[in-house]
C-alpha cells in the first residue's frame, strides 16, 4: 500500500499489517462460531419441544412455554446476527489482506490472497 507522497511502505509495516488482520480474522471466526452454536441452542431446544408435546397441554403451561420461546427467539436473532457480522467483516478482512499481498514482493508466495482477484 502506497503512502500519500507515493512511497512504498517498509516490508515489515506490511508483514505487521497483516498479521493484525490475520489476528482479526480468527477473532471474527470465532464470532461465526459463536453465532452458529447460538442457532443451534434454540433449534434443540424447540426439537424437544415437539418430542414431548404429548406430555403435556400448551395451555396448561403457556406461563412455562411462552417465555421459553420469547428466549428462543432471541438466541436466534443473536446467532444470525453474529453470523451476519462475521461474515461482513471477514469479506473485509480479506479485500485488504489481497491488497497488502499485492504490494509485497515477500508476502505474494506464502498465499495468503490472490492479488489477480483485485477489482
Amino acid at each position: 500500500m502506497a503512502n500519500k507522497g507515493g512511497k512504498q511502505e517498509p516490508e515489515s509495516l506490511l508483514i505487521n499489517e497483516a498479521q493484525f488482520l490475520l489476528a482479526d480474522k480468527r477473532t471474527q471466526l470465532a464470532a461465526v462460531r459463536t453465532g452458529l452454536a447460538l442457532l443451534a441452542v434454540p433449534m434443540s431446544i424447540l426439537s424437544v419441544l415437539v418430542v414431548t408435546s404429548r406430555m403435556y397441554h400448551f395451555w396448561d403451561n403457556y406461563w412455562y412455554l411462552v417465555p421459553l420461546l420469547l428466549l428462543c427467539f432471541g438466541l436466534l436473532g443473536l446467532g444470525c446476527y453474529l453470523v451476519w457480522r462475521g461474515v461482513i467483516k471477514l469479506h473485509r478482512i480479506e479485500k485488504a489482506l489481497r491488497e497488502i499481498v499485492a504490494h509485497s514482493p515477500h508476502l505474494k508466495h506464502l498465499g495468503l490472497g490472490r492479488a489477480r482477484d483485485l477489482p
